[in-house]
C-alpha cells in the first residue's frame, strides 16, 4: 500500500493549533501570542522511512518584516523534519513591518508531518 503525506491546511490546520491560529504579537512583548500552522515540504527520505511528527519553531523577525532566524521550540524527534519546518517557516514570510524602535519580534509556527496509510 502506498503511503501518502498529509499536509494539514485550512480548517484542518486551524483545528490542530494549540492556540488560536493567528500571528498577532502579544502587546509590547515581541513574542507571538499564538501558534500558526504552516505547510512544510515533507522530506523525501523521511516519507520513505515512515517518519512522522509535529514541529513548533520560533521565527525571529526584523522590524522590516524579514525573517532573521529560526529555532526549534518543540522537536519532532527527527532532525530532517525539524529542518523542513524551519525552512518552510522562513520562506513563508508574511510578517508585517513595524517601526525600528519596536525591535525584533518572535512568531511561533507549527508543522504537522503525518503519513496516511
Amino acid at each position: 500500500m502506498a503511503m501518502k503525506p498529509i499536509l494539514y491546511t485550512g480548517i484542518c490546520a486551524a483545528m490542530l493549533c494549540a492556540a488560536p491560529c493567528s500571528a498577532s504579537s502579544a502587546e509590547g512583548s515581541g513574542v507571538a501570542s499564538s501558534v500558526e500552522a504552516i505547510t512544510a515540504d515533507y522530506p523525501v527520505r523521511a516519507l520513505r522511512e515512515g517518519r512522522q511528527g509535529t514541529v513548533i519553531v520560533q521565527v525571529t523577525v526584523a522590524p522590516d518584516g524579514r525573517p532573521k532566524s529560526c529555532l526549534v521550540s518543540s522537536s519532532s524527534g527527527h532532525a530532517d523534519l525539524d529542518r523542513a519546518a524551519c525552512t518552510s517557516a522562513m520562506r513563508a514570510g508574511g510578517f508585517p513591518p513595524i517601526s525600528a524602535q519596536a525591535g525584533e519580534r518572535h512568531y511561533l509556527r507549527k508543522a504537522e508531518f503525518r503519513i496516511e496509510e
